[in-house]
């Protein structure tokens, strides 16, 4: 799952009890969070959550990325750690938080980010004015994430996630994502879906708009079962309002995956569509 929530705490330990709650119902192997402003309240969430472990990229007060993982479906190998720490300004100065984890005998990458917000829809094309451009920083993070997988993770199970800002389903020259868009052999947007779909299924309803993403790369293909944007505010009793006051303004965007260990196709490999995600 990829989750902003927005300055988090935003009700303090009233936001804390609900995403609780959330995360006990679903227990999610993995959380990639952003927006999340005090290591305090954060620790106090990580306190609650009986089989997870917490990690924040920072401990000031700046809105920075967290995992939270699961350790009874998870082993963490590697980090969480950042990258790009010298073009921190194409990533709003939130630096994609990567981290290496084992599930089910297989070794796969994740790595979060949210990245600069705003803008006025289109890609800057003056050079001297392209520095600060909201559009054009965001494009610069993407093809950096690219430049990442194709060189660090060549051949390795990716997934870029988070809060990326803007929109996927634009046109060539509007699109900060096309050098991923146009490159489906390697890459793929799972939620491309949602952002299709209805305005009703989006992450980001205030706008409304899809913001929240994940892309995966090639080696998953084979293996997504389901993407949706999830609508917590509908088991609240207020909705909306009640999820937007206490929680956040992003619903979280989550990733089912059927993986069996050395497969290529699940369908060749004692597939079942019938089994729960537990099942693996």
């Amino acid at each position: 799952i990829t989750w902003n929530l927005e300055w988090f705490p935003k009700e303090n330990n009233t936001t804390i009890d609900y995403v609780v709650e959330f995360i006990t119902v679903l227990q999610p192997d993995v959380i990639a969070l952003q927006e999340i402003t005090s290591s305090l309240y954060f620790e106090s969430l990580v306190d609650r959550l009986d089989s997870y472990v917490g990690f924040r990229a920072g401990s000031g007060s700046y809105m920075e990325l967290a995992y939270l993982i699961n350790n009874d479906t998870v082993e963490i190998l590697e980090g969480p750690f950042e990258i790009y720490n010298y073009e921190n300004h194409f990533f709003a100065y939130r630096q994609p938080l990567v981290i290496k984890i084992k599930y089910n005998q297989s070794e796969f990458f994740i790595i979060n980010n949210h990245f600069k917000c705003c803008g006025d829809g289109e890609i800057e094309p003056d050079l001297d004015q392209q520095y600060w451009d909201e559009e054009y920083r965001r494009l610069q993070a993407t093809l950096l994430l690219e430049e990442y997988v194709e060189t660090i993770l060549p051949n390795e199970k990716v997934i870029i996630l988070g809060d990326l800002n803007d929109e996927i389903a634009e046109p060539q020259t509007q699109n900060v994502f096309w050098n991923f868009i146009s490159n489906p052999n390697e890459y793929q947007f799972a939620d491309m879906s949602i952002a299709e779909g209805s305005s009703d299924d989006w992450s980001y309803p205030g706008w409304p708009s899809h913001l929240d993403h994940i892309i995966i790369s090639n080696e998953l293909f084979n293996f997504v079962y389901d993407v949706s944007c999830i609508k917590y505010e509908e088991s609240l009793e207020n909705g909306w309002s009640e999820y937007d006051n206490y929680i956040t303004d992003h619903r979280p965007v989550g990733i089912q995956l059927y993986w069996i260990n050395g497969c290529t196709n699940p369908l060749s490999c004692n597939y079942n569509p019938d089994a729960t995600v537990d099942d693996g």
